[in-house]
């Protein structure tokens, strides 16, 4: 009886250290993430500056940028998660990675509006264009 619950904390050990580990790499992954979305954000920002825009252009650019500032929450969150036990901090950090997610998905629907509305803009300038 005692060593099969020996052998059960062994493998309980484990399994949480194996938990911890994978929580840490989805933590940097999420890091990862976030530092790709910024260089984006800041190229498609220069892009901006030296030629015309649309409407529709602009709420690409915010909304990549929406997309960006969440992502750095889902980020924190994640990573403070990995680097706390205390109940209060898990929650608030839970909530900061929701709160990214949310930020996310309203600066992907901001990129899609966008989108919309220069793919809109290229197809009136060709009707325009080609029935001349």
């Amino acid at each position: 009886m005692v060593k099969n619950q020996t052998k059960n904390e062994e493998e309980e050990k484990k399994k949480a250290e194996l938990i911890q580990e994978l929580n840490q790499k989805v933590a940097a992954s999420l890091w990862v993430q976030f530092i790709g979305q910024l260089g984006e954000a800041i190229y498609l920002s220069q892009l901006a500056a030296i030629q015309p825009e649309s409407r529709g252009d602009v709420k690409n650019l915010v909304g990549q940028w929406v997309q960006t500032v969440g992502q750095g929450l889902e980020a924190v969150g994640a990573t403070t998660q990995g680097l706390t036990d205390e109940q209060k901090l898990l929650i608030e950090a839970q909530i900061q990675g929701i709160q990214g997610d949310a930020l996310q998905t309203i600066g992907s629907a901001l990129q899609v509006v966008g989108s919309q509305e220069v793919l809109l803009d290229d197809l009136l300038t060709d009707i325009e264009k080609y029935s001349r």
